[in-house]
């Protein structure tokens, strides 16, 4: 029996050119034993046929215009019946639409009445995708729980290549049997860190880095998701504060390190996301640096690398690095992972100026474990790259603790 197996869902089909791919999407399910049934807007029929859709779905398409007979609770009727509604495609209108609670059509109403899964996947052209007010909704629905599955980077049908592509059938099955599944890191706790660190030099400037911390919220609200218990210790960082989860704010190496001790022994699995300064000033000034001379010398030490440290004194600890790296990726994290002496490490080409990594919305990172396995995840929303992540880390996890078993 497959996850999707008798499963009841509601494909919501929006007017973007991209509609055909819900006809493939919609056969797909079926094929996965799901039980669908379609809903279109009134512009949805303008690219794919009522007649389509019913073929594939073996049942009536439910429209507001045309032959669908409606009753006046078909938005509660739907609703209910549905265990999870998938909108594919989701324009940039209809996204906006339900990032601010519009309901003014048919699937609208039944996005406000529907209490279950609700998963948007967008279509639409990169400078649309990109635009503030766009995003801004991508931000509420998050906040608000709802999945977004992708998009993805391409060329578009207008000529335009970017973001804004509708992902592939394959990727959105891959998605919702995630979320269908067992929370498989149920009773497991973690503790990420995230965001950069400060460290002081005189009373109104530091040390710091460019990153934003959504790798390590993203990996949080994600491991949180799939049911574990996590402790989030963040940097300074201007994201908000993720539901439902235990955070410490620290801003110095210094009190990142004593709070990663103080919380890392009820932790199996220690992700250090957190971009933090390898070196601190030896001498803080307690008065501003003054304009004097045209050079300015200020002395650095190294400061404790706090996953080496916990990965040497803790072995029963599952732990997991990042790398961000300028050039020679995979060797250079292959350094990091034998000399730290860790489980694994993912590693990305990370570019400010570049928008790569820090600070963007998106990455492409290399996972790297000790047993010398690679697996590459593509240029994907940095949301999607923590599920792989963590799909990963399990697989791993359980598969070293065996190890370890049958070793003792």
């Amino acid at each position: 029996m497959r996850i999707l197996d008798n499963k009841n869902i509601l494909v919501g089909i929006s007017g973007s050119i991209a509609a055909y791919k819900a006809a493939d999407l919609i056969s797909k399910l079926k094929s996965y034993g799901a039980n669908v049934k379609a809903i279109m807007t009134s512009s949805a029929n303008q690219f794919v046929t009522v007649t389509t859709l019913e073929s594939l779905s073996d049942n009536e398409v439910i429209h507001e215009n045309g032959k669908s007979k409606i009753s006046n609770f078909a938005h509660l009727d739907l609703a209910k019946w549905a265990d999870i509604l998938v909108i594919a495609p989701c324009t940039a209108n209809l996204m906006n639409k339900i990032a601010n609670g519009v309901g003014d059509d048919l699937l609208t109403t039944i996005c406000l009445a529907f209490n279950k899964k609700l998963f948007v996947v967008p279509a639409m052209n990169p400078d649309m995708w990109t635009n503030k007010f766009t995003q801004s909704s991508v931000e509420k629905l998050e906040m608000n729980n709802i999945n977004i599955i992708g998009p993805e980077y391409g060329k578009h049908a207008c000529g335009d290549t970017g973001y804004g592509r509708m992902s592939s059938t394959e990727y959105i099955i891959e998605q919702l049997e995630n979320f269908q599944s067992q929370k498989i890191l149920s009773g497991m706790k973690f503790l990420v860190t995230a965001g950069p660190t400060r460290e002081p030099l005189d009373p109104v400037r530091f040390l710091s880095n460019y990153s934003s911390g959504k790798m390590g919220y993203a990996i949080a609200l994600v491991a949180k998701q799939l049911g574990a218990e996590v402790n989030l210790i963040s940097g300074p960082t201007s994201l908000d504060k993720p539901d439902g989860i235990d955070t410490t704010y620290v801003e110095t190496s210094d009190e990142m390190r004593i709070a990663v001790y103080e919380k890392i022994l009820s932790a199996q699995v220690f992700i250090s996301t957190a971009a933090i300064s390898d070196y601190h000033p030896v001498r803080y000034s307690k008065s501003k640096y003054k304009k004097s001379t045209d050079r300015l010398t200020i002395e650095f030490e190294r400061g404790t690398d706090i996953l080496q440290t916990v990965a040497e004194q803790n072995s029963d600890i599952f732990t997991v690095g990042f790398a961000a790296e300028t050039e020679n990726l995979i060797s250079n994290a292959r350094e990091k992972l034998r000399s730290k002496k860790i489980d694994m490490i993912i590693a990305n080409i990370a570019n400010y100026e570049k928008n790569l990594g820090f600070g963007s919305d998106y990455n492409k990172v290399t996972v790297i474990s000790d047993d010398e396995s690679v697996d590459e995840i593509d240029s994907s929303r940095k949301i999607d790259i923590a599920y792989r992540i963590l799909k990963t880390i399990h697989k791993k996890y359980f598969k070293t603790k065996k190890r370890l078993k049958n070793n003792a």
